[in-house]
């Protein structure tokens, strides 16, 4: 069956070459309803974490919160991912079960924006594994401004880089048709047209629409683009850098 379109169009220009990681903490992701997923700890709160770059504020699930006797709406521990320590660092107590994302059945919570912002963070895609460093070094082939808002690395468009997504979402438009009902509800429901990034055309890729967008965004892009590169962020030096998949 055919799915609905999103007759839109932005462009984003590519600019040059940019920066690899050096002395970098490592650790395996996998791919679950088109997100990154990560085993993280957060005090003695081990398992699986969605890793979203767009998400600002990183989340603990509320049943994980409270069967560690967690009853705040926030909470402060060590939090552990790919060999790096962030000390004292606070998460929002939310039910993950219902934000706006594609179910991912088992989460502990979301690492987002504000964990990532003091490293540059690279995600290779064949085999999954996600880098963090303090440092960039060698050059990529693509190097795209990138700036933060509300939070947020972002795309200009402005687009939030969600590596917690499936598709790109796309604030203030409409369906041109209802989705189908049996569809997956977890999935984009229509299809962008065309996708310009980085002087590369992408077109039928998943989309959806934003209600609640930040503000001063224009959506997300997920990983039915960035799936096809490297990809590093490096939000300190505003740079999103991308290469061909090796």
């Amino acid at each position: 069956m055919r799915r609905a379109i999103l007759p839109f169009l932005f462009g984003l220009l590519a600019l040059g070459a940019a920066p690899a990681a050096f002395g970098a903490g490592e650790t395996a992701c996998w791919f679950d309803h088109g997100a990154i997923v990560v085993p993280a700890a957060f005090g003695n709160i081990a398992g699986d974490f969605l890793l979203d770059a767009a998400t600002l504020k990183s989340e603990l699930h509320v049943t994980n919160a409270q069967s560690f006797g967690i009853l705040a709406p926030s909470a402060r521990a060590d939090l552990r991912l790919a060999g790096r320590r962030l000390p004292n660092f606070e998460m929002t107590v939310t039910d993950l079960g219902a934000r706006e994302r594609p179910f991912v059945a088992g989460l502990v919570g979301v690492i987002g924006a504000d964990a990532l912002a003091g490293f540059v963070t690279e995600i290779e895609i064949n085999p999954c594994r996600v880098r963090l460093s303090r440092r960039a070094g060698q050059p990529w082939p693509i190097r795209l401004p990138l700036k933060t808002i509300s939070g947020a690395p972002s795309r200009t468009g402005w687009f939030a880089v969600a590596t917690g997504q499936p598709g790109v979402t796309v604030a203030g438009a409409k369906l041109t048709r209802e989705p189908s009902k049996e569809g997956d509800p977890d999935w984009p429901p229509a299809r962008l047209r065309a996708v310009s990034l980085g002087g590369l055309l992408f077109e039928q890729v998943p989309a959806g629409v934003s209600d609640q967008p930040s503000p001063g965004l224009a959506g997300s892009i997920g990983e039915a683009i960035w799936s096809r590169y490297r990809m590093r962020l490096d939000p300190a030096r505003g740079i999103l850098s991308l290469a061909p998949i090796r």
